[in-house]
């Protein structure tokens, strides 16, 4: 067997069309041109609660990545499981970091330090508690969903203020959240505000974040991610691009 035997790697995607998770995901693959094969959870009819499903992710959450590798020599496949979203990220960043990198080079502490700073107002602040298993529980305490939607729309409120007052002390001016070239942190960014837009937030009360915001749709990475055009979108959300 040759030490230098070519090894092909084939990345399974579990997702859901609605997913803000998922769509980080997805954007990030189509920023490194990255091929993808994507299985399909229903979360609407709660396949992500299966058996089958958390035997792959005991979470229950979407997304997984799966990275299957194979010795073209002697055809020996490997597998490994990833099941969060960040974390993933991560991985890509430190498995393939020449390709359409998404943090700055490692000589920019400061600007990665600032990258994950916005990433994590996104993952850590904004998402868990407007998550549906979060706000869902917020209705079930008193039958509201009045109280669900003032909850959500609080935290939305709150976490996209201290994302735009960031954006005022460290990139004014910029196309993107940290600089003119896109980050992990717009990748995080454009999913969520996908989500508040249900809530029919208005992003207008920030013109930092609302001009990011109208630089990054107008990227084919983030528009082939978009909820609207998954192979899984169901008909009265499908659109074409």
């Amino acid at each position: 067997m040759s030490a230098n035997a070519p090894i092909s790697v084939t990345y399974h995607l579990y997702t859901f069309f609605a997913s803000s998770c998922a769509s980080r995901i997805r954007i990030a693959f189509h920023l490194k041109d990255i091929p993808l094969v994507s299985h399909y959870i229903d979360m609407q009819n709660d396949e992500h609660q299966s058996e089958a499903y958390r035997a792959i992710n005991p979470s229950a959450a979407i997304p997984v990545l799966i990275v299957e590798s194979v010795n073209e020599d002697t055809k020996e496949t490997s597998k490994f499981t990833l099941s969060q979203s960040v974390a993933i990220l991560e991985y890509l960043e430190e498995a393939i970091p020449s390709q359409r990198p998404l943090l700055p080079p490692l000589t920019q502490p400061v600007d990665r330090a600032r990258v994950r700073e916005l990433m994590y107002i996104v993952t850590s602040d904004i998402f868990p508690p407007t998550n549906s298993r979060i706000s869902g529980r917020v209705r079930k305490i008193r039958d509201s969903p009045d109280d669900k939607n003032d909850f959500v729309m609080k935290v939305l409120n709150e976490g996209f203020s201290a994302y735009e007052r960031l954006l005022e002390r460290y990139s004014k001016g910029k196309k993107y959240s940290v600089s003119d070239d896109v980050t992990l942190a717009d990748v995080c960014l454009m999913p969520q505000v996908e989500q508040a837009r249900f809530y029919k937030l208005d992003f207008g009360i920030w013109p930092l974040l609302s001009g990011v915001i109208e630089n990054l749709e107008n990227l084919d990475a983030f528009k082939k991610s978009g909820y609207e055009y998954q192979g899984d979108t169901p008909a009265k959300f499908r659109k074409e691009l």
